[in-house]
C-alpha cells in the first residue's frame, strides 16, 4: 500500500492582484470562514471551504484572461473549481446580484449515471468558480 493513498487535498493557492478584495468575497460573499485570522494589507488570506483551505496571495504578476464554460476556448492548466451545494437553485438565489455569472445553469451526465447541475461564475479577479449539485447514481 502506497503512503499516499487514499490521500485528500489540503489546500489551493490561488494568487492575486488584490488579498483583501478576494477575502472580502470569499469571506463575506460565499460566506467561507478564515482559516486563520484574516489581517488586513498583509497580503494573503487562508479561507477554508469544507476539508480543503484556499490560501489566496497577492502577486505583481498580470492576471490571465478570465476563463470561459466553453473547454475549448481555454488553455491547459487548471482551470476551475467547484463548490457543491445541495440545492443549485436555492444557492444560485442567495448569490444572484453579488456574483458575475458565467452562463446559464447547465447539466453534465457521465455515462455512470452520476450527474451535476451546475452554474458557473466568476471572482473578482476572472477565476472561473462553479456551484454544482452533484446526484450519484
Amino acid at each position: 500500500m502506497s503512503a499516499l493513498a487514499p490521500f485528500r487535498i489540503d489546500n489551493f493557492d490561488v494568487y492575486c492582484s488584490d488579498a483583501g478584495e478576494m477575502a472580502a468575497f470569499y469571506h463575506d460573499v460565499l460566506g467561507l470562514p478564515y482559516f486563520l485570522p484574516y489581517e488586513e494589507g498583509a497580503g494573503w488570506a487562508a479561507l477554508q471551504a469544507g476539508d480543503v483551505t484556499i490560501y489566496l496571495f497577492e502577486s505583481p504578476g498580470e492576471h490571465p484572461a478570465p476563463r470561459t464554460n466553453v473547454t475549448e476556448e481555454n488553455p491547459p492548466g487548471i482551470d476551475s473549481f467547484a463548490f457543491a451545494v445541495d440545492d443549485l437553485d436555492a444557492a444560485v438565489a442567495e448569490l444572484d446580484g453579488t456574483v458575475k455569472w458565467a452562463g446559464d445553469p447547465e447539466r453534465w451526465d457521465h455515462p455512470s449515471g452520476t450527474w451535476y447541475r451546475y452554474r458557473s461564475f466568476h471572482d473578482p479577479e476572472g477565476n472561473l468558480l462553479h456551484l454544482t449539485e452533484p446526484h450519484k447514481a
